[in-house]
């Protein structure tokens, strides 16, 4: 498998994406079994999101990237009250608001790459 930015290797040795530095990186892994995000909080395993069909993994990264900004954009306007902050458990939507400006760059560069149908992820043949 070849990654490009975003993507890099974390060290579960899993495709994933880092956002944001230093003790406020929350890093995003896709797992067989799930999505795992790891940050200041320890780590969460998301195994309830429902993808349709066989997404590629930019698609994948996408889509949870879009809930995670939604959890992290409700909280900074109303905290836990937010519409959507109880997407996460409250420790994970904190630090998901710590780095949302890095979270939608993130998001950004994959659903821009989708967008253009270019690969950001290939598998060596």
């Amino acid at each position: 498998m070849t990654l490009s930015h975003p993507f890099i290797i974390s060290a579960r040795l899993l495709p994933s994406v880092a956002i944001g530095k230093g003790e406020e990186q929350v890093t995003v892994s896709l797992s067989p079994s799930g999505f795992i995000l790891d940050g200041p909080f320890g780590e969460h395993k998301v195994t309830d999101l429902a993808l349709r069909g066989n997404p590629s993994i930019e698609s994948a990264f996408e889509t949870l990237l879009s809930f995670m900004s939604a959890a992290a954009e409700s909280f900074r306007y109303r905290g836990m009250d937010g519409e959507n902050a109880d997407l996460f458990p409250a420790e994970v939507t904190e630090a998901l608001a710590q780095v949302s400006s890095e979270l939608e760059c993130v998001w950004f560069e994959i659903h821009s790459a989708i967008e253009a149908e270019e690969s950001l992820v290939t598998d060596c043949d």
